[in-house]
């Protein structure tokens, strides 16, 4: 939930939403039960991950698309993707089923103490990305897109870029999100990721970003 927030956080700074976070992650783990299992060879498992990864940009550049130049809403664009997700995900696998390799699922659940690792790596990443959107031209872009697109443009930010730079940016964090997801149930089941998206916005929200985007 944390690194799917992440993800979510960046879209919401934009003044979009992206309601395919949830199935986004579901269809990425799926995606991941067909190699990353026990008895699968090192390579095969590799391009489960490689999979995972363009599967997600092509996530997020289709969201991108149907909102920028299919003029679709952002709750309109991403629902559409939620969706198609669903029904990708139950396509691809009608029960759970696909069991990770248990060295793989082992490093993921593994602890340092009573702290996860990937409790670790989430806060890593927090403060990592707090220092990108508060300092870097990417931050201050989709701060500027947020908050006024015109202002944005005379200024001279690709608008349509930035945005669907975001919602690439938040279907690689729902992968981050599904790879975790991996190692706490241990199968490919696509109706995992689909409580997330709800989730994520009340988490996002209550840490502090404007629905109405510019602020976060």
């Amino acid at each position: 939930l944390g690194f799917i927030a992440l993800g979510q956080t960046i879209v919401l700074m934009t003044g979009g939403i992206d309601l395919s976070v949830g199935p986004a992650s579901g269809v990425l783990l799926v995606i991941g039960s067909f190699f990353i299992n026990d008895g699968k060879s090192l390579p095969v498992i590799l391009i489960g991950f490689i999979l995972i990864i363009l599967a997600a940009i092509l996530i997020g550049v289709i969201n991108g698309v149907l909102i920028r130049y299919a003029h679709f809403t952002p709750v309109a664009g991403t629902l559409t993707m939620y969706i198609a997700l669903i029904g990708i995900g139950f396509l691809l696998r009608p029960a759970p089923d696909g069991y990770f390799n248990a060295t793989f699922t082992d490093i993921l659940l593994g602890k340092i103490g009573p702290i996860p690792y990937t409790f670790i790596l989430l806060i890593a990443a927090a403060i990592i990305f707090e220092i990108v959107v508060r300092r870097s031209k990417w931050g201050v872009h989709l701060r500027a897109s947020g908050s006024s697109e015109e202002s944005a443009r005379r200024l001279g930010v690709n608008i349509d870029r930035t945005i669907i730079g975001a919602y690439v940016a938040s279907a690689l964090f729902a992968a981050v999100g599904a790879v975790i997801i991996m190692g706490l149930i241990g199968l490919g089941d696509p109706a995992q990721g689909t409580t997330y998206t709800l989730q994520s916005i009340t988490a996002v929200v209550l840490g502090g970003t404007s629905l109405l985007g510019g602020r976060g």
